[in-house]
């Protein structure tokens, strides 16, 4: 009954749920600050769609426990994207990075 007078407010409130229940998303963004692919990679996560998703950005090398350990992909800027510190393989491609976080690009 709830969900048809205020459907929006039920579908943030699951939404929510599920982030309380997995635990927040990390979305490590690994490059170097005069790289603008880095920033348009920085932009995309943090346009996510999931609530709660934690975005840190740095540099390879970085000291941050969610940037630790994290390398460049050939070169190039990358987005881990974790849980519990755990990672999917790193993206390099904005529109593989946009998919993979349901980023609203239209913004």
């Amino acid at each position: 009954e709830f969900a048809e007078r205020a459907p929006r407010a039920v579908g943030w409130g699951l939404a929510a749920a599920q982030a309380l229940a997995e635990g927040p998303r990390e979305v490590a963004v690994i490059g170097e600050s005069d790289d603008p692919r880095t920033w348009d990679l920085h932009r995309l996560a943090l346009l996510s769609t999931e609530p709660g998703a934690a975005v840190a950005v740095g540099p390879p090398g970085s000291q941050v426990p969610v940037l630790r350990d994290r390398p460049l992909i050939d070169g190039a800027p990358a987005v881990y994207i974790c849980r519990h510190f755990t990672c999917e393989a790193p993206l390099t491609a904005p529109e593989d990075v946009a998919r993979a976080l349901a980023c609203r690009t239209w913004v």
